[in-house]
């Protein structure tokens, strides 16, 4: 399926299981900067599951979709 990437703050639950899967550590601290970041946000979705975040400085990747440029995107998209 195609990813879409959207600008906006995911849904708390998809935004920590996604952290918990990728291993990111400080996953309240990264949502509140998430939340203070608006416009500043990219979340990338397959269908209805989110599989990436991104912000200035911070970016998150299911393990299963490393190897598909989100990453890379989204960088892009958040202008680092």
């Amino acid at each position: 399926m195609k990813i879409a990437f959207e600008i906006k703050v995911p849904e708390p639950e998809a935004f920590f299981g996604l952290l918990d899967e990728s291993g990111a550590p400080e996953a309240n601290a990264r949502y509140d900067a998430l939340l203070r970041a608006r416009g500043g946000v990219v979340a990338a979705y397959d269908g209805d599951a989110l599989v990436g975040v991104g912000a200035e400085g911070f970016v998150a990747v299911h393990p299963s979709y490393k190897q598909r440029d989100i990453e890379h995107n989204m960088k892009k998209l958040v202008g680092r």
